[in-house]
């Protein structure tokens, strides 16, 4: 005789799907509100950075990535159930795709943890399982949570506890995805940047406790615990250097700034070849100016940039500027890349 049956669902199956109809809900709220934005290019992009998140995501939701217009503010946050909205605002004032990758991570993070779900059911004095009977009942009661779901997730009114928890997870997804930890702090740098220019600036999604520098802080200190390299310039695209020839003339520019110009020949293009591949290692927003310098050693000096020696005067070809006008050059590249990310002067 065959014997057909119904896999019983789990409850941890019966709490995500009344978590995911949830959210649903109030995503339809959210888009009677704020025009959900169709272009192509801007969900396309967002869709392919939470695809380096998937894998490393532990709940089993469908998770998916939606924009919504406000140019006016800044803001992410994150429904019960695996859906994460970004305003315009936010997508303009990221500088990279790892910009983006550590905001999404932050809210993937409260998702995972089911934070929306916790901070509501602690505003309403409830349990989680109170939270899912209202939920599962319907009427008046789940009227209302709804309302109180869209405030939480919107408003970003988490407790400290709640938001340095989705700092610290989203920072190991974000590590786990491949992107860059310092893409964590380089916006936090920039929104707290706008609060020092604007006392009224809306920081959106960091506009709860901690304080932006407070955040700052503990993660700058968490990635380098892990013994990770807080190394801004890769997330922002600065001091990038680069070699090229032009009108039998060979140039080496950091940021399409012009530090050497000369001659091209073989030999010419390999040194500045060299010299860029070791200005690209050493050259970093968080340096000292001190650190930029020109040490000698016996007869022979040689421009350093922090502990790397770059290029000795006697390896430099015919022609070239001396040590002290190449050092010249490169701070003043150094201070314009710093003046594009000035937080860097406030936090190291």
């Amino acid at each position: 005789m065959l014997i057909l049956y119904t896999p019983i669902m789990t409850y941890a199956q019966e709490d995500d799907s009344k978590e995911i109809a949830l959210g649903r809900k109030v995503a339809e709220q959210v888009e009677r509100t704020w025009e959900r934005v169709t272009d192509p290019t801007i969900t396309a992009r967002l869709n392919m950075i939470l695809t380096h998140f998937r894998p490393h995501l532990e709940r089993d939701l469908p998770y998916e990535v939606r924009a919504i217009k406000d140019d006016e503010i800044p803001n992410a946050f994150s429904l019960p159930g695996g859906i994460v909205y970004f305003t315009t605002g936010m997508i303009q004032l990221a500088e990279s795709d790892s910009e983006l990758a550590g905001v999404m991570a932050h809210e993937l993070a409260h998702t995972e943890k089911k934070h929306v779900m916790i901070q509501v059911a602690r505003n309403q004095k409830l349990s989680l399982l109170g939270l899912g009977i209202i939920v599962a009942t319907g009427g008046q009661a789940a009227a209302v949570l709804l309302t109180n779901v869209a405030q939480v997730a919107i408003m970003n009114s988490y407790s400290r506890d709640l938001e340095e928890e989705a700092d610290m997870v989203g920072l190991d997804l974000l590590i786990k995805a491949g992107y860059p930890p310092s893409a964590m702090i380089t916006l936090l740098e920039r929104l707290a940047e706008e609060e020092l220019k604007r006392p009224y600036f809306e920081p959106g999604i960091y506009q709860s406790h901690p304080k932006l520098k407070d955040r700052i802080a503990y993660l700058k200190s968490t990635i380098m615990t892990k013994g990770l390299a807080l190394n801004r310039k890769e997330v922002l695209g600065l001091l990038r250097v680069e070699v090229t020839e032009e009108d039998n003339f060979c140039l080496l520019a950091i940021d399409e700034e012009v530090i050497l110009k000369l001659k091209s020949n073989p030999d010419t293009v390999a040194v500045l070849t060299h010299m860029a591949a070791g200005l690209n290692k050493a050259l970093k927003l968080e340096l000292e100016p001190y650190e930029v310098r020109i040490i000698n050693v016996g007869e022979e000096s040689f421009f350093c940039v922090g502990p790397d020696r770059i290029i000795s005067q006697k390896d430099l070809p015919a022609g070239a500027p001396s040590l002290e006008e190449i050092r010249d050059k490169i701070l003043l590249a150094l201070e314009k890349a710093r003046q594009k990310h000035t937080f860097t002067n406030f936090i190291r």
